[in-house]
């Protein structure tokens, strides 16, 4: 009879096994459920979100986004804790415009970074505006408002700067004072 008694000593109970299986469960639900959150909140930057993409990495701070190797590599400078972030970028090959004063289209050098051309240099300010640009991407032309709007697609440099001179006109001081 002693023998058959240390034999059930030694062994588990159902019990124990279940509460072993059930920590075993919760652990391995922590740990990859972390996995996947992190794979799914990852966006890539496009011409599409290139507006609201800092808005989920920098919420209110005023930050400035720098592309280089053809906008293949982009890096976000945050101001506030001077520190930068690398990014994924989808960004194809592009040319930047702003407007001259006489309404003309000019093509924006950006310049270098460690000897290699900036491709895009694009800034958020604290209040949610931004970098007013119009860009050239994938034989379209997108207009980059400075407020709160939406990016715009045209199919012609012409459309594209009468949509630059139209918010321009709305949001510069002409002294109409009542």
């Amino acid at each position: 009879m002693s023998k058959i008694a240390s034999k059930q000593k030694a062994a588990f109970t159902l019990l124990e096994l279940l509460i072993v299986i059930l920590l075993i469960s919760i652990f391995y639900y922590l740990v990859s459920g972390s996995f996947k959150r992190d794979n799914k909140s990852e966006v890539i930057l496009s011409l599409d979100n290139i507006r609201q993409y800092p808005l989920n990495k920098l919420p209110n701070l005023g930050a400035e986004l720098v592309c280089i190797n053809d906008c293949q590599n982009c890096y976000i400078y945050n101001y506030t804790t001077q520190q930068s972030i690398a990014i994924k970028s989808s960004i194809p090959k592009l040319k930047a415009y702003i407007l001259n004063r006489q309404g003309e289209a000019v093509h924006i050098n950006f310049g270098r970074i460690n000897d290699k051309p900036i491709c895009l240099r694009f800034r958020y300010y604290p209040n949610g505006s931004s970098s007013e640009l119009i860009i050239f991407a994938n034989n379209e032309y997108y207009y980059l408002p400075p407020y709160f709007g939406k990016i715009e697609k045209f199919s012609s440099l012409s459309d594209a700067i009468d949509r630059y001179n139209w918010v321009e006109g709305k949001f510069t001081d002409k002294s109409d004072y009542y």
